[in-house]
Formats: structure tokens, C-alpha cells, sequence
């Protein structure tokens, strides 16, 4: 692993709500990891050595059931984090962490605390406060399970995508269709026929590549979904 340049991810925002004085001193003692596709990077249950912030492509989060069923927790890109309250705390990890797409990972080892003043309290503000974003992020997929179609959850993330790219009608995918039904809790055959639906409003799909010919059109629908 090598070392990092801070200049290129001190405006990620777990590590702006430190002091300039405690992030420099926990950076000079990270490391970052590049992983390929499909890589696994940390297993449920294992011991949490590091707090992981993603910085390049995309990561899942999953738990498998005693079963054998996996289940997508999240799906996070530049700048999310994650391990953040167990590498603190020195617990377990509650979920698997697999690469999705190349990928590089930031690793902080939260136990390896300079001495700089205030420099405990600092950390566990900003871990709560990432914690805080994961139970938002959490609650808001529990609403929308139960809530809403799973039509009405892939409008919603292609919205979210096309705005992203800063408003383009056509992207691509920033990862596969099977770990896209995961994230929105569906099977791989219920995405299909979601994006089928969507064709009516507008939505193409080709492979990883979709095209909404008019965001406001399906925004305009989406918002007529809700009130029904």
C-alpha cells in the first residue's frame, strides 16, 4: 500500500471536520489501497483495524444470512466511508466490503491517535457524525422499501445519477445491473421490468448506458407516483 498525498483528499467531508493539525498528523500515518473488481476488502465479523473512506470507483457493503443469501447494505463512491464506529471502538465489522469496480481505498488507523491536542474528541465528533449519515442514508432505504415500487426506487436513483453528471439525459451505470437490484432491494428480473415501465416516460436502457430523453418529465411522474 502507499502512503497518501494529502492534497488530494482533505475535502472529503469525514476528514474536513477535523482540525488542519489532527487530519495532517492522522494522514502522515495512512495508507491507501488499490483493489481490482470483485476484490473482497474487509469480511463480516472480522476485527475492524481501520477506518476505510472509498476515494476512487465504487464499494459494496453486504451481510450474507446463515443461509447463504446475500444482501446489498450500500453501495459507496468517492468520498464515503465506512468501519468508522468499530475502528474507533475497536469492534467487529457489521457488513462485508467488496470492490464493485477498480477501486482505491483510504485506510486510517483510528487506534494510532497522535498527541495533538483534543485529538480523541475530534475523531469520535467526526465518527458520529458519519454515523449519523449512515442511519439517515439507512432510514431513508427502509422508507422507500416500504413505501415505494421498486419503479418508483430506480426513477428516483437515475434522477439521482443524471444529476450527478450535472444534469446529462445519458450516463453510464457506475456499476453492473445485478449489484443495482441489490442496492434497491429487488431481483435482477424486477429491475427489468422497472426499467421497462420507465420506457413509457422517457427512460432508455442499453447495457450499463441509459438515456432519459426528459428529466422533468420523469420527475413530473415520479412526484404523481407519491401522492397517489
Amino acid at each position: 500500500m502507499a502512503k497518501v498525498c494529502a492534497d488530494s483528499i482533505c475535502k472529503i467531508e469525514l476528514l474536513r471536520a477535523l482540525s488542519p493539525e489532527v487530519r495532517d498528523c492522522l494522514l502522515s500515518r495512512a495508507r491507501t489501497r488499490d483493489v481490482k473488481r470483485g476484490e473482497t476488502l474487509s469480511w463480516q465479523g472480522d476485527r475492524a483495524e481501520t477506518l476505510k473512506i472509498v476515494t476512487r470507483g465504487w464499494v459494496k457493503l453486504f451481510r450474507v444470512s446463515e443461509e447463504g443469501h446475500e444482501a446489498v447494505v450500500n453501495t459507496l463512491g468517492h468520498g464515503q466511508s465506512f468501519d468508522e464506529v468499530p475502528a474507533l471502538l475497536g469492534g467487529e465489522s457489521a457488513v462485508s466490503a467488496e470492490a464493485i469496480t477498480d477501486a482505491t481505498v483510504l485506510m486510517l488507523n483510528l487506534s494510532d491517535i497522535c498527541s495533538c491536542t483534543n485529538a480523541r474528541a475530534e475523531l469520535s465528533q467526526a465518527v458520529l457524525s458519519a454515523a449519523q449519515i449512515h442511519m439517515n442514508s439507512m432510514t431513508n432505504q427502509i422508507e422507500g422499501l416500504k413505501i415505494k415500487t421498486a419503479t418508483q426506487r430506480l426513477g428516483e436513483f437515475l434522477l439521482q445519477q443524471s444529476g450527478e453528471h450535472d444534469g446529462l439525459r445519458s450516463f453510464v451505470l457506475p456499476f453492473g445491473k445485478v449489484v443495482l437490484a441489490g442496492m434497491l432491494g429487488m431481483k435482477p428480473e424486477s429491475l427489468s421490468r422497472a426499467f421497462s415501465r420507465l420506457k413509457d416516460v422517457g427512460v432508455c436502457s442499453a447495457g450499463g448506458r441509459v438515456e432519459i430523453n426528459d428529466p422533468a418529465t420523469l420527475r413530473d411522474w415520479m412526484l404523481q407516483q407519491s401522492i397517489r
